[in-house]
């Protein structure tokens, strides 16, 4: 990536009370200049005869790469819709779908710790790889909108066991990005530039779908600052540490989540500190996500007289499918009747 790119990222950045639509002339600018530096660069490669093939580890980064690609792409969602991508091992048949594509978009920062064996095993050779959290400072894991005095009791390290219990990842930092509609248009920003790094011959193309999505993130961004606004509540309780960049964003209060850490069951000292919690902030939603059994939640909330409603961070499900603009306002929907 051109210095000058990764300098106006940097810039975007540093000032978040940008307004979205500067942040949007801003970005076409440096994906513009982007496009140039690949053309006069060594030479990319010629677009491949048919569509090009596109691979995305979840659900909302496989939309992204629609949305920015149209017609002239065809994308593989590696992770299917329902499962979760802290616990998912893909089968080889999709580490073959996957080593076929000319482009790989995946999160990064642990959250798929087989992405690194694919790239091993595919190499590359006419391959343009896009790791989403690259350069973006993520949240600890320890951090006010992520650990929280509901989850100190628990203890947390940033590892999920494995089948056997055994500690099988570590997570970089928080890798739920996706879900703050600004860091979108980042992981956007990277996407656009693949595509067009892979099949410069349509750079017009994809450059005016970049600019419409980039339009469409930024009005999702003004519609929940609207409702923000509206919110008497700021407090909430999860099942994990989804919507933490979320929170940051628009001034929530993550109190506590059901598991500290991916596929750790919570102790029952937690579930009793998560239901003096809600009892004590006035919290009346515990949110369960469509991924994750929502047993404890739906416990939680019986013992602490609460309901429970559904966030998703993933996608997949009726009635919004894959699209991430739908699941955003469905969540906001949740939000809505959860905080006013």
């Amino acid at each position: 990536m051109p210095g000058y790119f990764v300098k106006q990222l940097r810039c975007l950045r540093s000032r978040p009370k940008t307004d979205f639509r500067l942040r949007g002339f801003i970005l076409i600018a440096c994906l513009a200049a982007w496009g140039l530096a690949l053309l006069i660069g060594p030479a990319a490669a010629a677009p491949p005869a048919g569509k090009l093939l596109v691979a995305a580890t979840i659900v909302p980064l496989g939309d992204f790469c629609q949305r920015l690609g149209g017609d002239l792409v065809q994308v593989q969602v590696l992770i299917p819709p329902g499962a979760s991508p802290h616990a998912f091992e893909p089968a080889p048949s999709v580490m073959a779908r996957a080593a076929r594509a000319r482009v790989f978009v995946y999160i990064g920062a642990g959250l798929e710790p087989w992405a690194a064996r694919l790239l091993r095993s595919r190499g590359s050779k006419n391959l343009m790889v896009v790791e989403a959290a690259q350069g973006i400072p993520l949240l600890g894991l320890d951090e006010p909108h992520h650990g929280h005095e509901a989850a100190k009791a628990q203890g947390h390290t940033g590892q999920h066991p494995d089948k056997e219990g055994a500690p099988e990842t570590h997570l970089a930092g928080n890798p739920h990005i996706w879900l703050d509609p600004a860091l979108a248009q980042e992981i956007c920003v990277k996407i656009a530039g693949a595509l067009i790094q892979a099949d410069p011959g349509h750079r017009a193309q994809y450059e005016a779908n970049f600019k419409d999505y980039q339009a469409k993130l930024a009005a999702l961004d003004r519609e929940i600052k609207q409702h923000a606004q509206k919110w008497r509540l700021r407090d909430y309780v999860t099942s994990h540490p989804a919507f933490s960049y979320f929170a940051r964003r628009y001034n929530l209060h993550e109190v506590g989540t059901i598991e500290a850490a991916p596929g750790r069951e919570p102790t029952p000292r937690h579930l009793q500190d998560l239901v003096a919690a809600i009892r004590r902030y006035g919290i009346r939603v515990v949110f369960a996500e469509p991924q994750l059994n929502p047993r404890v939640a739906e416990v939680i909330a019986q013992e602490a007289g609460v309901k429970v409603l559904r966030l998703d961070p993933m996608g997949g499900a009726p009635p919004y499918g894959s699209d991430y603009l739908q699941m955003m306002r469905a969540n906001l929907a949740a939000l809505d009747e959860a905080l006013r």
